[in-house]
């Protein structure tokens, strides 16, 4: 094998690589925006009673494109929304389902 192929292989490897990283933290980014807004519904439906503000994060939900059902999902399966580590359960649990 010369250098000049070992070399192109190594390219390619290290972009797949770098491109599996940005997609992993494009996801992680993506969940910690879908765990802060589900901890921001929650504090205004269940704890403030916040219609308004309600409304304002429902619509944020929908203009985002996050899908409904995984929100509804996290509100209602979680019991502490504050602990990051058990949102990451429920929200795994949600796509076993």
């Amino acid at each position: 094998m010369t250098n000049q192929s070992t070399s192109l292989k190594l390219e390619h490897l290290e972009d797949e690589s770098f491109e599996s990283y940005i997609s992993e933290s494009r996801m992680r980014n993506d969940r910690q925006v879908v765990f802060n807004v589900v901890r921001e519904l929650v504090n205004a439906q269940f704890n403030l009673g916040d219609h308004e503000l309600c409304k304002r994060l429902w619509q944020d939900i929908a203009d985002r494109n996050i899908d409904l059902e995984r929100v509804i999902y996290l509100m209602y399966n979680c019991n502490f929304h504050d602990d990051e580590e058990l949102m990451l359960e429920t929200d795994l649990a949600y796509y076993n389902t």
